[in-house]
């Protein structure tokens, strides 16, 4: 029995893949909403799905601090104590 090639079409793609997932979580968005960018160089240059990330927020937002981006996940306090 053969063993099935990898190609580095199937690491591109496996590669945006997680891209997709990270900016889904992070975001809720998938890469595709923001604009277009040359991932594919992104890819052969290295990068990893999540360095690819911070660099599609650089990109799209300048200037903004990824760590400063609001999520729903915290927008709720409805339990806190009202002296909080």
């Amino acid at each position: 029995m053969i063993a099935p090639t990898i190609t580095n079409r199937d690491r591109y793609e496996a590669w945006l893949n997680v891209l997709d997932e990270i900016c889904l979580d992070e975001m809720g968005v998938s890469y595709r909403d923001f604009p277009d960018q040359c991932f594919m160089d992104w890819h052969e240059d290295g990068l990893t799905p999540e360095d690819a990330y911070y660099m599609l927020i650089e990109d799209s937002y300048p200037g903004l601090d990824v760590a400063d981006v609001y999520t729903q996940e915290f927008d709720t306090f409805t339990d806190a104590d009202p002296g909080l």
